[in-house]
């Protein structure tokens, strides 16, 4: 029989290993040295700059909360009140932060590539979904889809698979933005996801299910994986040494 293993990972060890394997995609790469990336503020796109700075040997790092646009918390949540950093444009290899996205969206073409965090996530179809609360202006998925839609720019969705859903993204938008509903908004985006699903098979090789979910004491949330295949023994070091990564608090 062939060989397979079981291991954990708490959303806040699946946003690092995510980040560590989204960067290295052939686009990514590509965009890195010789297109334009634009990594939109997000509690996992926070380890997706800092693991593009590090690709680069940048001093930079992106900090949080600074690093953020909107942030889903429990009822009740005193955020913590920090200056904001501003969005992470690399262009050529050149990193910094910048406060103009809607500037930098209308400026990005067939190449180049944007981060952007997602709240629904549809594993079969491979879709996102995200939340909007400014109705006005329809939010930075607003800004990044038009950049997608008019000038071919690709559009990527970091995000942890404790994010899936049952529905297609579609369906719930129509239930979400129906006339009689009250709440935010869903807008179905035209990226692609990339999961902790992904990064398994991107770096180890290994094809992984999900077996089962949630846990307590800081596993909430949490994801138990079957994978088989490929590197194991890489994957379960991996695994080891993000099991601890701390909770993301904002």
């Amino acid at each position: 029989m062939s060989r397979s293993i079981q291991f954990f990972l708490t959303p806040a060890a699946g946003k690092r290993l995510i980040a560590a394997a989204v960067v290295k995609r052939a686009d990514v790469q590509e965009a890195l040295q010789h297109g334009t990336i634009f990594v939109i503020g997000g509690t996992t796109n926070v380890f997706v700059a800092n693991a593009l700075l590090e690709a680069l040997g940048s001093p930079l790092r992106a900090e949080f909360p600074s690093f953020h646009r909107g942030v889903a918390a429990p009822a009740g949540t005193e955020f913590i009140q920090a200056e904001t950093q501003g969005d992470l444009l690399i262009e050529k290899g050149v990193p910094r932060f910048v406060n103009a996205l809607p500037e930098i969206c209308a400026t990005l073409k067939a190449g180049d590539i944007i981060f952007k965090g997602a709240n629904a996530v549809h594993l079969e179809s491979r879709t996102a979904g995200v939340l909007i609360g400014n109705t006005e202006t329809g939010g930075t998925i607003a800004e990044a889809s038009r950049a997608v839609m008019s000038r071919r720019a690709a559009l990527i969705h970091p995000a942890g698979v404790e994010k899936r859903v049952e529905k297609p993204v579609y369906e719930l938008a129509r239930l979400v933005n129906a006339a009689g509903a009250s709440g935010l908004r869903l807008h179905p985006s035209a990226g692609d996801i990339f999961t902790e699903l992904d990064a398994i098979k991107l770096l180890f090789g290994a094809d992984a299910e999900i077996i089962s979910a949630g846990a307590v004491n800081g596993g909430e949330g949490g994801t138990y994986f079957q994978a088989a295949g490929g590197d194991l023994d890489g994957l379960l070091a991996c695994v080891r040494e993000i099991a601890k990564e701390p909770p993301v608090f904002c």
